[in-house]
C-alpha cells in the first residue's frame, strides 16, 4: 500500500502511555511539538487525562482531542515564534469552551466552533473537560474558502447554523470512524471541508469585478494609511465610485473599511514598535507616523488587539531579538 503524505502525519497519542508522574507536561509537550505552541494548565496536572489522534488531510491537519478540564494560551512570544502563519479552527464537539482572542471575549457553546490566528495570543478555558476538534489550516489553503479569516477570529460560528450540521456530521465521521478506510482521497476529503468553512463562515462567492475592485481599496487603504484624515469618501472619488458601492463592495468579503484602516495602522504600528531602529522613537511619534492623532485612544486599540500595552509589546519584542 502507498502511503500518501497526509497519512505519513497520521498519529495517536493518549496519557495512559506515559511512564512518569507528570501526564500534563507531556500532554503540553505533544500538543506544542504537534499543533502549535502553548502552555497548559489543569487543577488536577497529576491525574490529568488526555487522548489525541491527527490525521493529515490535504494540507490540513485534524486534530481530535479528548481531555480533562484545563487553561490553555498562546502568548505573544509563541505567536511570533511561528514562522508561517496558521488558523485553528476549533470545534466543540462536547463541553463549552470559554474564548478570549483579538478583543473578543466569548463562549463557545457544544455544537458550535470559533476560528483562531495562530499569529496572535488567545486563552482557551475547558471548564467542563472537554471533546474538541482544532483543524490545523494554513492560511493561504484557508484564503481560497474564507476570503477574510481575520474577520472571524474569536467569535463564535455555526451556532444555530444551517450549514453548521453538516460540518458537525462530516467532522464526527471523521472523528468516529477514522480516516485509513475513507472512500475518497484525502484531497477531496479536504475541498469538501474547505467548502463547508465556507457555508458556515456565510461566505458569498464574490464576482470577479467586486474583488479586483477590493484589492484596489486594500491598496489604498495600505498607501495613504498614515493621513488622519483618510476617509471612504476619499477613496471611493479616487476610484470612481460612490462611498456606499464601496461599503457594499468590502461587505461582500465580510470586511468593513473602519475594520481594514484599523487592522492596518495597528499592524504597521506593531512592527515599527518591534524595530531596533524605532527603538529611540517615542510611542506618541509612532502612534501620529501611523495614523492615530490621539495616544491615549491608540493604547487602548492596541491592547484591545494585542492583549498587551505598546510598551510592553515593545519591550517584549526587542528582547527577543
Amino acid at each position: 500500500m502507498v502511503i500518501t503524505p497526509s497519512e505519513a502525519r497520521d498519529r495517536r497519542w493518549s496519557t495512559s502511555d506515559v511512564e512518569n508522574s507528570a501526564p500534563l507536561n507531556a500532554f503540553k509537550a505533544v500538543v506544542s511539538t504537534e499543533i502549535a505552541e502553548m502552555s497548559v494548565e489543569s487543577t488536577v496536572p497529576d491525574t490529568f487525562r488526555a487522548s489525541w489522534t491527527r490525521y493529515g488531510l490535504g494540507p490540513i491537519d485534524l486534530n481530535f482531542l479528548e481531555c480533562d478540564s484545563q487553561k490553555t494560551s498562546r502568548s505573544i512570544e509563541m505567536a511570533k515564534r511561528d514562522q508561517r502563519p496558521f488558523f485553528e479552527l476549533l470545534y466543540a464537539r462536547k463541553g463549552r469552551i470559554q474564548v478570549s482572542h483579538c478583543g473578543e471575549t466569548s463562549e463557545v457553546p457544544a455544537g458550535a466552533f470559533v476560528l483562531l490566528s495562530d499569529q496572535k495570543p488567545y486563552s482557551l478555558d475547558f471548564p467542563d473537560g472537554s471533546i474538541c476538534l482544532t483543524a490545523h489550516m494554513p492560511e493561504d489553503w484557508l484564503r481560497k474558502w474564507v476570503p477574510d479569516p481575520n474577520a472571524l477570529v474569536g467569535k463564535p460560528l455555526g451556532v444555530g447554523g444551517t450549514w453548521s450540521l453538516p460540518l458537525q456530521g462530516l467532522l464526527t465521521a471523521f472523528a468516529d470512524a477514522g480516516l485509513e478506510t475513507a472512500p475518497l482521497p484525502r484531497f477531496v476529503l479536504a475541498d469538501q471541508f474547505g467548502a463547508m468553512c465556507a457555508l458556515v463562515a456565510n461566505v458569498k462567492a464574490p464576482e470577479k469585478h467586486n474583488s479586483e475592485l477590493a484589492n484596489r481599496i486594500r491598496r489604498f487603504i495600505l498607501e495613504y494609511y498614515p493621513n488622519p484624515t483618510l476617509s471612504p469618501t476619499t477613496i471611493a472619488g479616487h476610484l470612481g465610485i460612490s462611498t456606499r458601492h464601496l461599503h457594499r463592495v468590502l461587505a461582500t468579503f465580510n470586511q468593513t473599511y473602519s475594520g481594514l484602516l484599523l487592522e492596518t495602522r495597528l499592524n504597521k504600528a506593531a512592527q515599527l514598535l518591534a524595530t531596533p531602529s524605532q527603538a529611540i522613537v517615542s510611542i506618541s511619534d509612532i502612534a501620529w507616523a501611523v495614523g492615530f492623532v490621539d495616544q491615549s485612544h491608540f493604547a487602548r486599540l492596541f491592547k484591545s488587539a494585542f492583549n498587551t500595552t505598546p510598551s510592553q509589546y515593545r519591550s517584549t519584542s526587542l528582547r527577543q531579538i
